[in-house]
Parts: C-alpha cells; sequence; structure tokens
C-alpha cells in the first residue's frame, strides 16, 4: 500500500500553551450564540455547515462543524479536536487562509465561540435524532488525549540527510514535489472528503496554517489532516527521529525571505497616529521615512501564487487632516482594466462606524463600516485626465456612430454612477452593512482624497481627509479615541477582484492624546 504525504494545512491551530476549559454544555448560553452569529456565522453558516454567505468566495471553504472532520489538532487520527485546540484556533486564526484571528475578543467571547462550535458538531441518526459528537465521544469514554511531542533535536547536517531520506522513503514528492513546491504528479487528483480538489502545501512559500513550529509541524506529520488525502505518520510509519529529521527537511525548504515572515509574531493592534506641523499627502514625502509603520499582516480570501503578507501602515495629521499611508510589495502594477480579462491593484481601509469590532467582512446591521477604496486604474484615468476606452487597446476596432449625442446611451454615466464617470480622485468614499449591501456615497460627499506611486517593486499609497466631515456615512476622528480600521489589498496580477483579496484583521486606529485607549467589543 503506497502512503502519500500531503498538504499541510488545516483549521485547528495548536500551541504549546494550553488553557483549561470548561466541559461543553448541550445547551450554550444565548452569548455564544451571539458571538458565533456575529462573527462566524457568514462563513460557516447558521447551523455550521460551512454555507454560509461568503463561502461563494472563500477556497479551501469553510469548515463544515457537523462532520466532524477537524484538521489540525493535537490529537491524534480522526479524534476530535480539545478545547484547547479550538480555542487555538479561534484566538491565532489560519495564516494563509480566509480564517482571521479573533484577538480583538475577548477571553469570554471566544470561549463561547469555542462551545457554540462544539454544539455544532452533531449529526442526525437512523431514526432521526440529533447526536453531538463530542457528547457522544465523551459518553463512550473516547475522547482522545493530545499527542505527547518529544524534546525537538538540533538540526544537523546529518539530521538533514535523514529528513531528505524520509521525505524520498514516503514518497512525500508525489504531492509535494521533489522540491516541496507543492507540484507533485498527484496533484490533479487530490481531493478532500467533500470531493473539492486540494492542493499540497507549498513548502517553499506556502504558509503552513497550523503553525510554522517545529511542534506545529511534528503534529501534522503524526495525526494527518482528517478529510484531506495527508494521512497519518504514527508510530507505525515513522519512530520520533525520523519525524523530527522530516520536519527540519521541510523547513530547509522555505524560501527565506518566506522563512522571515514566518518568525515576524503580529504587532499589537493599535496604529498611533501621530501629529506633525505639516501634513505629507505625497506617498514618497521624506517625512514618511522619519515613522516606523505597523506591519499588519494578510490573509487571502482565495488561494494566491504570490500571496502578499503583510502590508506596512503609516498615520499623521496636523490637527485638521488625516493621512495614512499604505504600503506593500507588489513585483508588477496593474493599472487599467479596460478588457474583461484585466483587473486592476487596489487598496482600501474599513472604518467601524459603531466604533466596535464588528464583523470583519463589510460589517453588519449593528455595526455598519466606511470604506476608502483606492484603485490603481483609477489613478492612471486621473492622472491622464481622460476615460479611458476599448480604443485604448484595440486601436482598428469598429465603433458605431451615434447621430443622437443628446439620447442616453450611456446609461450609467447619465444616471450618475460614481464607476462610470471621468475620475478626478482615485480613492471611492463609500458604505457597508454587511454582505450585499456596498454603496458608494453620491458624488457631492465623496471626500478622501489619494494618490499610490508604484516605485522598486513596491506600492506606497497615502489616504488624505479632513478629521472632521458632516456625513452621517463617515468616520469620525477624536483624539484619543479609537477606531476600529481593518485592511484589504488586491493584486490585479493575479485576477483579484471584488471579494477575491487579501484582508486583514481589525485593528485600532488612535490619534495620540497621551492616553491609552481600547476598542469597544
Amino acid at each position: 500500500m503506497k502512503i502519500v504525504l500531503c498538504c499541510l494545512s488545516g483549521l485547528v491551530a495548536v500551541f504549546a500553551v494550553t488553557v483549561q476549559l470548561p466541559a461543553q454544555t448541550t445547551s450554550p448560553a444565548p452569548a455564544a450564540r451571539a458571538v458565533y452569529d456575529q462573527h462566524c456565522a457568514a462563513c460557516h453558516g447558521l447551523k455550521g455547515d460551512g454555507n454560509g454567505p461568503a463561502s461563494v468566495w472563500l477556497y479551501p471553504k469553510p469548515r463544515d462543524f457537523g462532520a466532524g472532520l477537524f484538521k489540525i489538532k493535537s490529537t491524534p487520527g480522526q479524534s476530535l479536536p480539545t478545547d484547547e485546540d479550538l480555542l487555538q484556533s479561534v484566538t491565532r486564526g489560519l495564516p494563509g487562509s480566509s480564517m482571521p484571528s479573533f484577538a480583538y475578543l475577548t477571553a469570554a467571547e471566544r470561549h463561547d465561540a469555542v462551545q457554540y462550535v462544539k454544539h455544532l458538531t452533531a449529526y442526525a441518526d437512523k431514526s432521526g435524532k440529533v447526536v453531538n459528537r463530542f457528547a457522544e465521544a465523551a459518553a463512550n469514554g473516547t475522547m482522545a488525549q493530545p499527542v505527547a511531542v518529544p524534546t525537538e533535536p538540533a538540526a544537523g547536517v546529518q539530521e538533514l540527510a535523514m529528513g531528505r531520506e524520509v521525505f524520498r522513503k514516503m514518497q512525500c514528492a508525489l504531492c509535494h514535489g521533489e522540491a516541496g513546491a507543492g507540484d507533485g504528479p498527484q496533484v490533479p487528483t487530490l481531493k478532500d472528503a467533500s470531493g473539492l480538489p486540494v492542493r499540497p502545501r507549498d513548502f517553499n512559500t506556502g504558509l503552513f496554517r497550523g503553525g510554522h513550529t517545529g511542534r506545529d509541524l511534528y503534529l501534522r506529520i503524526h495525526n494527518g489532516l482528517t478529510g484531506t488525502p495527508m494521512v497519518p505518520y504514527g508510530p507505525e510509519q515513522l519512530k520520533p527521529e525520523e519525524r523530527w529529521a522530516l520536519v527540519h527537511y521541510v523547513q530547509s525548504l522555505r524560501r527565506t525571505d518566506v522563512a522571515v515572515n514566518d518568525l515576524l509574531a503580529p504587532e499589537n493592534s493599535v496604529i498611533s497616529v501621530t501629529r506633525v506641523a505639516k501634513l505629507p499627502t505625497e506617498p514618497m514625502a521624506a517625512a514618511w521615512e522619519a515613522l516606523d509603520p505597523v506591519r499588519v499582516p494578510l490573509n487571502p480570501l482565495w488561494p494566491e501564487p504570490n500571496q502578499v503578507y503583510a502590508v506596512a501602515v503609516s498615520a499623521l495629521t496636523d490637527g485638521k487632516r488625516l493621512a495614512v499611508l499604505l504600503q506593500w510589495r507588489d513585483e508588477l502594477p496593474q493599472n487599467t482594466a479596460i478588457r474583461v480579462q484585466d483587473f486592476q491593484d487596489g487598496a482600501a481601509l474599513q472604518f467601524s462606524l459603531s466604533g466596535r469590532y464588528g464583523f470583519i467582512g463589510m460589517g453588519d446591521k449593528d455595526n455598519p463600516v466606511n470604506l476608502w477604496s483606492w484603485k490603481a486604474g483609477w489613478q492612471a484615468e486621473a492622472a491622464a485626465g481622460t476615460t479611458p476606452d476599448m480604443h485604448a487597446v484595440y486601436h482598428s476596432m469598429h465603433a458605431d456612430t451615434y447621430f443622437q449625442p443628446d439620447r442616453h446611451f450611456a446609461t450609467a454615466v447619465s444616471a450618475g454612477n460614481l464607476i462610470s464617470q471621468p475620475h478626478k480622485s482615485p480613492v471611492e468614499d463609500a458604505n457597508a452593512r454587511g454582505f450585499g449591501s456596498f454603496a458608494s456615497q453620491p458624488l457631492a460627499q465623496q471626500n478622501v482624497q489619494g494618490k499610490g506611486v508604484w516605485h522598486d517593486g513596491f506600492w506606497n499609497v497615502v489616504f488624505v481627509r479632513n478629521l472632521k466631515s458632516r456625513e452621517a456615512g463617515d468616520v469620525k476622528f477624536t483624539a484619543g479615541q479609537p477606531v476600529p480600521v481593518a485592511f484589504a489589498v488586491w493584486n490585479g496580477e493575479q485576477h483579484d477582484r471584488n471579494g477575491r483579496k487579501m484582508v486583514s484583521n481589525w485593528y485600532q486606529l488612535i490619534i495620540e492624546d497621551g492616553k491609552n485607549k481600547t476598542a469597544k467589543r
């Protein structure tokens, strides 16, 4: 029988530090459902079946809790995860996937989310009775204990050679490829338990969703990834020293810049706004060089072959206006989207209007958001002073002559649609209250300016707006008052558009006043 090692990815992150949680109750408190409904249901669905309204834009698909197939955990085989496993998954998120970190929630709220996830981990038996998998395992005495991870040895030359031999012997290259790029010959045939295609982990550049440490990878190899072609390599297949050697060999395949990214822990959630006498409104102004930007990690909502791992954020104010600078790596700028096959680069800021952490994906009915969206195509259009058309790409194309120019053949332009107007600013000011509610503010209320400059493989984009605004849909800024903010980046080269993008977690933007405050939960 051929054993294949595939896809070091998954759902539940594992940490060495554990937290003791009380046993799950059969009926979670109403507060637990409230947390789940607000922060989890959009992706995982109200019933936990993985079919929430956001799931159509996400890949891999959100976890179906009812199936009881949790990928990343400290327990062996197909056993259920511990409460600590689930808690760490909620707290840490899954780097490189659409599962964000919920560290901004209180410890009690994250605990409530764990209990409600366990409540949804249920199935209907032949009689139609709903059976909770955790309660069933507890009653049967089949709840597994975490796997004991031996002390990690030093990674020497001999151990790396052993790891390479284990990699060959276990035929890991069939899925992960000879160089670990996730391009093995069996890739086209790989599917998960639900029948969807699944890609093996790219050891060179892909993020390890369950953690990059030796302990994390040791558990992935020992326990496998339930519901995927990645089978467990337990005591029957490998000795502990062989497993550790394989871990270190896999880590040696990391590209240097990606390995450095693995080690960069997220900073605290505060982005301080420094007061200056003269506000820089150009992204390449020298004043920005004196600042130490905040590194904000990004997660793709769809697999990206060349992921943007983070965006650097800096912010300044002169007491009247606010300027926010975003900088991120982009090897090839895309600043046109005339043809259907073209997609433009972009970036956006999302501010919570309620001052609370609402749903990270476009807010919710109780926590609407104000969005500032910069588009590279609009930037090019504003700089040229003309509206591009198909003639700019297809110079010899046939075009009809309109003998009645007063007729409304360009209906979107005649209706005043912001997207169809000649763009004088590359920034769109908009609002949302959840999925499907995105709406541009009227042209007269578009009060956010901006500019982007691509230089030496990086986009540098600045957003500028007055601190005060009379518009009801605009975020308000007050010194010392934290404003929840999140970020998004679109890579046109990788066909990013609309909901296909890379997004951050919630952060806090605070104009310095000598006090430290925290946004409301």
